[in-house]
C-alpha cells in the first residue's frame, strides 16, 4: 500500500508572474482585468462648465431623436378633428404602422403632423384652394 504524500512545491509555483495560489480566483476578469493608469483630471470651474455644457447637448440631441408617439385619437384630440380623417389623412401626417399585420395599429409624432399639416394648409392656400 501506498502512503499518501503531500505534493511539493517546484520551481513553477513560485513564479513571480504567476499569482500564489487561492488568489487566482480574486484576480478581476475581462475588461476589470485591463491596467489602471492613473489620469490627472482637471477640476477647474471652467472645465467643469464645458463639461455641463457637452452633456446639456447631448442630452437635446437624444430628445430630439426619440419623438414620442400617439394614438389617432390623441392626434385627433390634440389637432381638434375627427379620427377618421386621422386615418385618412395618415400617410399627409407622417403616420408610421406599428407591426406587420393586416390591424396593426397606427402611431403619429406630434410635431411631424403639426408640420405636415401646416405644410399642406399653406400650399392649399397658397394655389387657391380651401
Amino acid at each position: 500500500m501506498r502512503t499518501p504524500t503531500t505534493p511539493t512545491r517546484t520551481a513553477r509555483d513560485s513564479c513571480p508572474t504567476r499569482p500564489p495560489r487561492g488568489l487566482a480566483a480574486t484576480r478581476p476578469r475581462g475588461l476589470a482585468a485591463t491596467v489602471r493608469r492613473r489620469v490627472q483630471v482637471d477640476l477647474t470651474p471652467q472645465a467643469i462648465e464645458q463639461v455641463a455644457l457637452r452633456v446639456t447637448q447631448l442630452l437635446r440631441q437624444t430628445e430630439q431623436r426619440t419623438p414620442e408617439l400617439m394614438s389617432a385619437g390623441e392626434l385627433a384630440r390634440h389637432l381638434r378633428v375627427q379620427r377618421p380623417w386621422i386615418y385618412k389623412n395618415r400617410h399627409l401626417l407622417g403616420g408610421q404602422r406599428i407591426g406587420d399585420g393586416p390591424k396593426a395599429p397606427w402611431r403619429f409624432d406630434l410635431d411631424t403632423a403639426q408640420q405636415a399639416l401646416q405644410r399642406h394648409q399653406a400650399a392649399q392656400h397658397a394655389i387657391g384652394g380651401q
